[in-house]
Parts: structure tokens; C-alpha cells; sequence
């Protein structure tokens, strides 16, 4: 993870390799249409700012053509939670539906 002081460097650093705002994204997508198995993490750095800290999470799909930012704003690293992040962008499988009964041991 890189630790940076301007989230305003980072962002139009990501913006001019083509990376957009997760948010305003998320705004013209439902949810189902962000979902792929192809995303990739492509970068994450810490900023440093008088309010706290935030991440900066890049992530690109080559079959949805899209490479995101999600900035999120925390006090301590318990306050985000990645798996958050991961069931926004995976699709979520199916469970089978089998059942599982027990085995008696003898």
C-alpha cells in the first residue's frame, strides 16, 4: 500500500489512466450490471489528510470496460471492511440445493 498526503494528486493521477468515481458510476449501473469475474485490484493507497485517513482503491474489468475508484474515508482500518467492496463487485453464486444429513459412526 503507498501512503500519500493529497487525495486530489491521486485521484487525477488515476483519472488521467482512465479511472472514474465508483460513485458516480454506481449511479448509472444497477448493482448487477458492475458485477464480473474479472476484476482486478490494480492499486490501493493510504492518504494522510487533518480530517483522517482514506483509501484509495482502483479496480479495472476488461469485460465491463471499466476501471473504478472507491475512496473510502475511515478513522482506523476496522472501519472499512474489503469484503464490502468485493460483494459489490463479484457476483454472488447460487447455492446448490442439496442437503447435508448426518453420518452415523461406527
Amino acid at each position: 500500500m503507498k501512503h500519500h498526503n493529497s487525495l486530489s494528486e491521486i485521484l487525477q493521477n488515476l483519472n488521467e489512466q482512465g479511472y472514474l468515481l465508483a460513485e458516480e458510476q454506481l449511479a448509472n449501473f444497477p448493482e448487477e450490471n458492475l458485477r464480473s469475474d474479472d476484476w482486478r485490484l490494480d492499486s490501493v493507497e493510504e492518504v494522510l489528510q487533518e480530517s483522517g485517513k482514506a483509501l484509495v482503491i482502483a479496480v479495472s474489468s476488461a469485460s465491463r470496460h471499466l476501471k473504478l475508484i472507491f475512496v473510502e474515508a475511515l478513522s482506523s482500518l476496522s472501519d472499512f471492511s474489503p469484503i464490502t467492496l468485493l460483494r459489490r463487485l463479484f457476483p454472488m453464486r447460487p447455492r446448490a440445493n442439496y442437503h447435508l444429513y448426518p453420518v452415523p459412526v461406527r
